[in-house]
C-alpha cells in the first residue's frame, strides 16, 4: 500500500506555525524532483540547478513566517523555483530570452495500473513526440500534465495569458496525436 502524499499548505502551515523542520523535509522530497525538472529547463545545468532548487527550499524555510499568506502553494513553489533560475540566469549574464533556449523537458509519468499497461515502447514515443515540442510549448505541456497544474496557474507562473496556455496545450496535444497512433492516445 502506498504512502499518502503530504499536502502542501499542510506541510506549509506546520512551516510557518511551529517552525516544522520535518514539514520542510517532507516539502523537499515531495518537490525536489518536480522543481529540479522545471527549472533545469531554465538552466540546463544539472549542479547549478540542484543548488537553485535547494536555495528555493531554503528561502522558503527563511520565509516560513508569510507562507499562512500563500493561496495557491504549488503554484507558489514553483514560481518561487522559477523566480531563484531567472536570477541565476541573470547572474550568469544568461537572462536573454530563456525561453528560446530551454533545455530538454523529459515527462515523466506517474505510473498508475492504467498507465502500467502503456509499454515502456510507447512511453519512448511519446516522450520522443513530447521532444520535438517547441521550447515554449514543451514547458507548458509538462506543467499541466506531469505537474497538474491548471491553465491558469501555468499563465499566473509563466507571465502569460490563459488563452496562449491554452493554444500552446492545443499544438501540443494536435503534435503528439499525430505522433502517437490512435490507439495510445493521451
Amino acid at each position: 500500500m502506498q504512502a499518502e502524499k503530504p499536502n502542501i499548505r499542510d506541510l506549509f502551515f506546520r512551516m510557518a506555525s511551529s517552525d516544522d523542520e520535518t514539514a520542510l523535509w517532507e516539502l523537499h522530497t515531495e518537490y525536489f524532483p518536480r522543481l529540479f525538472r522545471f527549472a533545469f529547463a531554465f538552466i540546463g545545468n544539472k549542479e547549478t540547478t540542484e543548488e537553485v532548487v535547494n536555495d528555493t527550499f531554503l528561502d522558503l524555510w527563511q520565509k516560513r513566517h508569510l507562507l499562512h499568506n500563500v493561496s495557491s502553494a504549488e503554484v507558489y513553489i514553483f514560481i518561487c523555483a522559477k523566480n531563484r533560475a531567472l536570477k541565476q540566469l541573470k547572474k550568469q549574464n544568461l537572462y536573454a530570452d530563456v525561453l528560446s533556449g530551454l533545455h530538454d523537458i523529459e515527462c515523466i509519468m506517474v505510473r498508475t495500473p492504467h498507465d502500467i499497461l502503456i509499454s515502456s515502447e510507447m512511453h519512448r514515443r511519446i516522450n520522443e513526440a513530447i521532444r520535438t515540442l517547441p521550447p515554449q510549448c514543451k514547458l507548458i505541456f509538462t506543467l499541466v500534465k506531469e505537474n497538474s497544474l491548471k491553465y491558469r496557474e501555468v499563465a499566473k507562473l509563466l507571465g502569460l495569458s490563459e488563452k496562449t496556455v491554452e493554444n500552446q496545450m492545443g499544438i501540443a496535444l494536435k503534435k503528439l496525436s499525430h505522433a502517437i497512433p490512435l490507439s495510445f492516445s493521451l
